[in-house]
């Protein structure tokens, strides 16, 4: 796959952006349980065992950064993952990565005769004999 490094350059700041947000443990699991379906606040501490205090300061964290979006129902507030594309991209592949799955892809693959690394997914390492 060729890669238009014109078309990436204004774009790395943002995805390194959302790289930091999801950069801590507790909010990359709060963004992979919120791909599905929108939360409440005592769901996600119930769901995840994060308390309160800290639950508040990661999912402020994730606010801001844009992740994820917010309603408010009487005294409950639900989250739920941001409708940006790149943003449940991310946790999309990085979600597939921790459950050691191949990430949803736009292409698939092109197809290779070759056993490199890059195309079958594994390493080779050589054995050094002495």
């Amino acid at each position: 796959m060729s890669l238009d490094m014109d078309k990436m350059q204004p774009l790395a700041g943002e995805a390194t952006a959302l790289l930091k947000a999801l950069a801590h443990p507790a909010r990359l699991m709060i963004c992979c349980q919120l791909r599905d379906k929108e939360l409440s606040v005592s769901e996600i501490e119930q769901t995840l065992g994060i308390r309160q205090p800290r639950l508040s300061r990661e999912l402020a964290k994730l606010r801001d950064e844009g992740l994820v979006e917010t309603r408010r129902d009487a005294k409950s507030i639900f989250y739920r993952l941001s409708d940006s594309s790149r943003a449940g991209a991310m946790v999309d592949a990085l979600c597939a990565v921790m459950l050691d799955k191949p990430a949803p892809a736009s292409k698939p693959p092109a197809a290779s005769g070759s056993s490199s690394p890059q195309s079958s997914g594994s390493g080779h390492f050589a054995r050094i004999v002495s």
